[in-house]
């Protein structure tokens, strides 16, 4: 009997870790999106959701420059960096302007801090530079 007793209590004790750490995790990625202004964005419009973030990852790359995501993203990097290239300082009037991604690591949540507007002659210029490096 004490040792049913033992599991039993085991078992709630083992569930409400599990509970414990399900909410820390939502926690954590409430706390992301409400610090990053494009999902901030999407979660109170009600278009966000962990799944649909983790689809976006997933999702190959081409696709995922055409979602409404991506528009966002993109319309909040060229409002942050004044329509104007970070490398040569041209407008749009002079070239047509592109977002970079700086790093891929947080496709689908990325933070402003890894995106930057670009010419389309320097952006292929960074492309060719990463590719000569790597």
């Amino acid at each position: 009997m004490y040792q049913i007793l033992m599991i039993s209590s085991l078992y709630i004790v083992f569930k409400l870790c599990d509970w414990i750490i399900e909410e820390v995790e939502e926690w954590k990625v409430k706390r992301n999106i409400l610090s990053n202004p494009i999902l901030r964005y999407e979660y109170y419009k009600g278009s966000y959701t962990a799944r649909k973030m983790k689809k976006l990852k997933r999702m190959p790359y081409n696709e995922y420059l055409k979602t409404q995501h991506w528009e966002l993203a993109q319309s909040a990097v060229l409002k942050r960096d004044k329509n104007k290239c970070a490398d040569c300082g041209c407008s749009k009037k002079e070239k047509p302007l592109e977002v970079h991604h700086i790093t891929y690591i947080r496709r689908g949540k990325e933070k402003l801090e890894d995106l930057m507007t670009l010419c389309k002659d320097c952006h292929k210029e960074r492309h060719f530079i990463s590719n000569v490096f790597e």
